[in-house]
């Protein structure tokens, strides 16, 4: 009898525990953007993602790190303004993001995709 109830508590735990709902704080990566060295790796990896909204997203996660109040101002924008040039689907001129990057205090950076290839050796012929 005393196995059957104790089978009994074992169930109404395991059905208890299936019924709880665990909550998880959302993932908020501008809470990790917390030196120079990080904001320009995120930055950098977003800006050779083919898709360009990559790069407007974690332009606003590093805006969103340094404050966006701080951002708009020094970036001469509206707050307003800034979050809607950096939301999603938005297609802001290059200038604007050049005047956001330099708020920021980033740059870019050009790489070439194709292989770097050595030079042939001259051969050098004994006169």
């Amino acid at each position: 009898m005393k196995k059957a109830k104790a089978k009994e508590n074992v169930k109404a735990n395991a059905k208890a525990s299936a019924k709880a709902k665990v909550a998880y704080a959302p993932f908020e990566v501008a809470d990790y953007l917390d030196s120079e060295e990080a904001i320009a790796e995120y930055l950098s990896l977003a800006a050779r993602d083919e898709n360009p909204g990559v790069l407007l997203k974690a332009l606003g996660d590093v805006a969103k790190a340094r404050g966006m109040a701080e951002v708009a101002k020094a970036s001469g924008l509206g707050r307003e303004s800034l979050y809607k040039t950096l939301a999603p689907g938005a297609k802001p001129r290059f200038e604007t993001i050049a005047t956001i990057m330099r708020a920021l205090n980033v740059g870019f950076s050009v790489e070439s995709r194709l292989p770097v290839r050595a030079k042939k050796a001259r051969k050098l012929t004994a006169a």
